[in-house]
């Protein structure tokens, strides 16, 4: 795998990458299966971020819960949601099922996890279906017990007649207890594939080809989910190359694996939807684009080795300016030097600088807003207050590095019913496309001179030097065509370009250098400017 990686990381961090993917977590060892006479089953019961509860003996002595413990190497995954010890309880509330029981594990209620994780005894259950024995399983984080636990099970051939959720101590005749077949992401062993491909065989592959995951209109918990801005910007980017967006939450359990098997091309961000690679084709080449830079999913490494997903991209797109956690954050996305780098060599096509501009602009809002609802507490007031000072530490050392090369072009526009908007600086867009229409504007570029123009009453006005307005003001004359150049040292050194948004929701070509744009009688409500660096002669 390490000669190829390079042609499959566009991550700021391709190294630990690199040292993650080629991490081998197979393991052929020989999986134990316990018998425990009179065992107790424990609910789980959250005590100081992990859990207690889980197989005892008839004294309480623990035996089996959920870890991600490798028992050979002794290396430790995170210890969200795991059962790892018992407790005691008075033996009246013990309740007696005198029967032979299997322990199924523990599950835990979020769809990733769930998927991944939680399945690593069932091989058990499976290769010997021939034993009608009930299956127990605990529940613990995100809601315990969610209705697609059974649909999962179904697909695996385990009746719902078999499969106890337990709410309450019991006590078993006996307790088979099979050794996990995974210690995520540590380490696995053959045995840990066994459910997946059984539920495999119990589906029918879809015919739709390529497929965007989405989760823009997912509706994540405040306190618990991750909230993901500017994704509508790849969710778009991929559907205009022949892609299909899907919200895979919107369709059942067997709907959603068809989807997958059946698809040559799949894209999404990392997490819960990128797992679904566990029921891809061999061949299926699978684009997984990462929310945060820093985060190297450890989790999907390994399914990329168990499940031998070869044609896998990592594309970095996060924008994230302020504290961002890939779980349970605030995260925003964009397009970066890492994904401009994917669509040139996977796309073959080049992306303008700017071409998530018009998402960008609404999603900021959108995130800004979230992100201090969520953090200015008075628990979170610190990393509130230094997520702020960077983020401006940030901006002053941008314009600082902008001022040295050269002055800022800046504009503003007058808007219909509303007035002056605010000075804004090249490449931003200068009026919200939900706003009314652009009837003047003005220019401003210390370096050069700016001549412009504007066109409107089915003629263009007189040309301008910046800074003064061309347009009107007070007339209700709405602007429908626009031009600009420098003056003859500027030329030398810079491109100016432009472009402008109507009112039928679309955005001219580019132009530049005193090329005309005219919408064809459509009002404006936005324009966007920006220079560029000629190369020398």
């Amino acid at each position: 795998m390490a000669a190829d990686l390079s042609k499959k990381l566009y991550v700021g961090n391709s190294a630990d990458w690199e040292k993650n993917l080629n991490q081998k977590r197979f393991t052929d060892k020989k999986l134990e299966v316990k018998v425990i006479e009179r065992g107790i089953i424990l609910p789980a019961q959250k005590t100081d971020g992990t859990w207690k509860g889980g197989v005892c003996d008839n004294d309480f002595n623990f035996i089996a819960g959920f870890t991600r413990t490798d028992p050979v190497s002794k290396k430790r995954g995170e210890r969200f949601a795991t059962v790892e010890s018992s407790y005691t309880i008075d033996r009246k509330e013990l309740a007696q099922l005198d029967e032979d029981v299997i322990f199924g594990g523990s599950l835990i209620g979020h769809f990733g996890h769930f998927m991944l994780e939680c399945w690593s005894r069932l091989y058990f259950v499976i290769k010997f279906s021939e034993l009608p024995l009930k299956v127990l399983f605990l529940t613990t984080s995100h809601g315990g017990y969610q209705s697609w636990f059974d649909d999962f099970f179904r697909l695996m051939g385990i009746d719902k007649e078999r499969i106890v959720y337990v709410d309450k101590p019991i006590q078993c005749r006996s307790i088979i207890v099979p050794e996990q077949s995974a210690y995520t992401p540590v380490s696995f062993a053959k045995e840990f594939l066994i459910p997946y491909q059984t539920i495999k065989a119990h589906v029918v592959p879809n015919n739709h080809k390529k497929l965007y995951l989405t989760r823009t209109e997912f509706e994540a918990d405040d306190s618990i989910g991750v909230h993901c801005y500017n994704e509508k910007y790849f969710e778009d980017f991929f559907v205009a190359r022949g892609f299909e967006a899907i919200s895979p939450e919107k369709f059942s359990v067997d709907e959603q694996i068809s989807l997958i098997m059946g698809a040559d091309e799949i894209a999404a961000t990392i997490g819960t939807l990128t797992h679904w690679a566990m029921f891809c084709k061999p061949d299926t080449k699978f684009v997984m684009l990462n929310r945060t830079d820093s985060h190297i999913s450890s989790y999907q490494c390994m399914i990329n080795e168990a499940f031998s997903v070869k044609n896998f991209y990592v594309v970095d797109i996060s924008r994230n300016f302020m504290h961002a956690n890939r779980t349970v954050g605030v995260i925003m996305l964009g397009s970066n030097k890492y994904w401009k780098k994917f669509v040139a060599d996977y796309f073959g096509e080049k992306i303008e600088e700017d071409d998530d501009a018009l998402y960008f602009e609404e999603a900021l809002d959108k995130y800004i807003n979230f992100w201090c609802r969520k953090y200015s507490s008075t628990k979170n007031l610190d990393l509130y207050v230094s997520s702020f000072k960077n983020m401006c530490h940030k901006i002053v050392a941008l314009e600082s590095e902008a001022i040295k090369k050269r002055p800022i072009l800046t504009y503003q526009t007058h808007v219909a019913r509303k007035g002056w908007n605010s000075w804004i600086s090249e490449n931003q867009i200068s009026n919200s496309l939900e706003q009314n229409d652009i009837q003047a504007i003005k220019i401003n570029f210390s370096a050069h001179k700016v001549f412009y123009s504007v066109y409107f009453d089915k003629t263009w006005s007189e040309e301008v030097i910046s800074p003064n307005m061309a347009g009107t003001t007070g007339q209700s004359k709405p602007i429908t065509g626009i031009k600009m150049r420098l003056d003859e040292e500027g030329a030398k050194k810079f491109d100016i370009l432009y472009r402008v948004h109507k009112f039928d929701g679309s955005w001219s070509a580019w132009a530049k250098n005193g090329e005309a744009i005219y919408s064809h009688g459509q009002k404006l409500n936005a324009v966007q400017i920006k220079l560029e660096n000629k190369s020398p002669a």
